[in-house]
């Protein structure tokens, strides 16, 4: 039978979820009281880069995260570490090449950009419904993966930790706005890194200190950060750790949730000292939880018991918390602060994400189809619309539950394949000025079903024999009895057998799903021939960002774009704006257009519009774009 914890964890449980509501009270009482879209859905773009910075980290490292990195370290080794080389490229891109062009168009939803740069409704809400779709079944994922794996190893059940869990994050997000979500998220941030603190020593002083557990692990090879293989089917490479992962990071700085915080802010300057700021942190969270896969391995290394092995668990992904539970549940209060810091995780994926998908819903798809709304009202269907989702996802998260491994993983690797083609529109409209709504559509679609393919036909390719895992922790040292097994009717219950977490934490935001089960063995049939369902997970984003941009220029050239008036400065990143070859045909089109339709007052007002969009980009100083 699972764990009994003592009162006292879900007393520090509770506390956490309270302090995390009483920030949404506070924010719906204080300042404008959450009655205009403006105040609820962007903080009235008023918040200090310092909060937001913090928020941008937590939103994108969910329990899974702090599940699932520190087994990928147990099993495959540091490799995966480097994926930090990709988060540090990625925001820095974010804060110099795209926070200038985003910030100054005030937006609430990233895909009216899509409308503004291509002049295209369909394409903003073709971009608009899978962001949705994706951000919903996202946090579907990231509220089920670590209560089904508390569940294993407590007496915490599912069908009481996801809606409560979802609850108070639908109570503090519909109260208090994008104000309470932020500063929540600061405050599990604190509850993250102290849970996480604490499972550390606690492993360090079991494992004979840190010279002892980095030794262990070098002696059996989990130590390693040079992997140059160039085979893109090997599982994890220096290549594909580094390359592979910056197209994601600098996804998730333009995604809604991203966009969102970069606007809630002041200034162009304000919205990069937040991108920024958030990089030391998020080195420091990622080193913790890659620190923790070694000390793990190092620790039940020198017990010559791994858990997984011994039966004590059915998933490696409840190493975690069947460490703190058998190891910490001596002293009352340390589970439960675990417990605090996985769902406070959990908590701010969820808030971020609800007004994510609020936001979306009102500007993409509500508002435009209005002739008048106040201000009141509309904020009152945004404060519904987060209760809804809020139900979605819960709905979304039981459902999981009867899935086999392997639909999962279509699922999850869907999700991974759709933010790919997104960046790819982006960055076809931010970089080539002439590319027109067909390219964008084509292009984004076309990559959508490449990646999709890549994703489906993955689960049916055997792995590679050098994705294996290092040899394995040694059962010699297992003391093995009838309680042993504690964990497997509780897992068996809730059918999911066969749920890899593993896979589901490798394929979001970055980390890879290379095969359907953990032993590397495909369930299903041998298509070696078709090496493109073998290429790692790790590069499927680059591939979806490559793609829909090469599919997209080719579409452009196809239908003509190049003759067209190209995009706006504005529109278009600010290393582009200034290339000559640009300003010279930007103008001289411009020119002529004005000659032909001379007297139009249509057109005399569209380009006064552009003259005064070119005059508040220009610099003060030199006069120059």
């Amino acid at each position: 039978m699972a764990e009994t914890l003592h009162y006292v964890e879900f007393l520090i449980f509770g506390v956490t979820l309270l302090i995390s509501i009483s920030i949404g009270i506070y924010f719906a009482k204080s300042g404008g009281k959450q009655k205009t879209l403006e105040e609820y859905l962007v903080g009235n773009r008023k918040i200090s880069f310092c909060p937001v910075a913090i928020s941008l980290l937590v939103t994108f490292q969910s329990g899974i995260s702090l599940l699932g990195l520190p087994v990928e370290i147990y099993q495959y080794g540091t490799q995966i570490y480097l994926g930090i080389i990709g988060l540090v490229t990625g925001y820095i891109l974010v804060a110099v090449l795209f926070v200038p062009v985003l910030h100054p168009l005030q937006l609430t939803s990233v895909y009216e950009y899509l409308e503004l740069r291509f002049q295209s409704r369909a394409v903003r809400i073709t971009g608009s419904v899978l962001g949705s779709l994706f951000t919903v079944m996202y946090m579907a994922i990231a509220l089920f993966v670590p209560s089904l794996a508390l569940e294993a190893v407590t007496d915490l059940s599912v069908w009481i930790s996801i809606p409560l869990v979802a609850s108070v994050a639908v109570l503090y997000t519909m109260m208090g706005g994008m104000k309470a979500v932020v500063w929540t998220d600061v405050f599990q941030f604190l509850v993250m890194i102290a849970g996480i603190t604490v499972v550390l020593v606690k492993g360090i002083i079991g494992s004979g200190g840190l010279l002892q557990v980095w030794q262990t692990c070098s002696e059996q090879g989990r130590v390693q950060f040079l992997n140059l293989d160039p085979d893109p089917t090997a599982r994890q490479t220096f290549w594909a750790v580094t390359l592979g992962t910056v197209t994601s990071w600098i996804g998730h700085g333009i995604s809604q949730s991203g966009v969102q915080r970069i606007s809630s802010t002041s200034s162009i300057r304000e919205a990069r000292k937040a991108v920024l700021t958030n990089l030391p942190a998020a080195v420091i969270l990622e080193t913790l939880m890659a620190l923790l896969g070694l000390v793990l391995f190092a620790f039940y290394y020198n017990q010559a018991c791994d858990p997984t092995r011994a039966g004590y668990i059915q998933s490696s992904n409840q190493l975690v918390p069947y460490f703190v539970t058998e190891q910490m549940s001596v002293v009352p209060g340390f589970v439960g602060l675990f417990m605090a810091c996985l769902f406070s995780a959990t908590l701010s994926t969820l808030s971020s994400g609800l007004s994510a998908v609020s936001a979306l819903i009102w500007e993409d798809m509500v508002d435009p189809t209005l002739s008048r709304t106040s201000e009141v009202r509309g904020t009152f269907v945004t404060k519904v619309t987060v209760v809804c989702t809020g139900v979605a996802t819960v709905g979304l998260a039981f459902l999981a539950m009867n899935l086999k491994g392997t639909i999962t993983q279509i699922t999850i690797g869907t999700l991974s394949a759709t933010s790919g083609p997104l960046l790819g529109v982006f960055l076809l409209g931010m970089i080539l000025p002439w590319a027109n709504a067909k390219s964008a559509i084509v292009g984004g679609f076309l990559s959508f079903c490449l990646c999709v393919t890549m994703t489906v036909g993955a689960n049916f390719a055997p792995t590679p024999s050098h994705n294996s895992m290092l040899p394995k922790v040694p059962i010699s040292g297992c003391y093995v009895n009838s309680s042993a097994n504690h964990s497997l009717s509780v897992y068996t219950n809730t059918n999911t057998e066969g749920y890899n977490y593993t896979e589901i934490y490798q394929a979001t935001p970055y980390y890879n799903v290379s095969a359907s089960m953990e032993d590397g063995e495909s369930p299903y049939f041998d298509i070696t021939g078709m090496w493109l369902f073998r290429v790692s997970f790790l590069w499927y984003h680059l591939i979806g960002v490559v793609s829909a941009f090469i599919i997209g220029l080719l579409t452009t050239l196809i239908t003509g774009g190049f003759s067209d008036i190209p995009a706006e400065p504005r529109f278009v990143l600010p290393c582009i704006r200034h290339m000559k070859c640009f300003t010279r045909n930007y103008h001289a089109s411009s020119s002529i257009l004005l000659r032909s339709y001379q007297g139009s007052p249509l057109l005399t007002s569209h380009m006064q519009g552009r003259s005064s969009m070119r005059s508040s980009f220009r610099d003060k100083k030199t006069g120059m774009l």
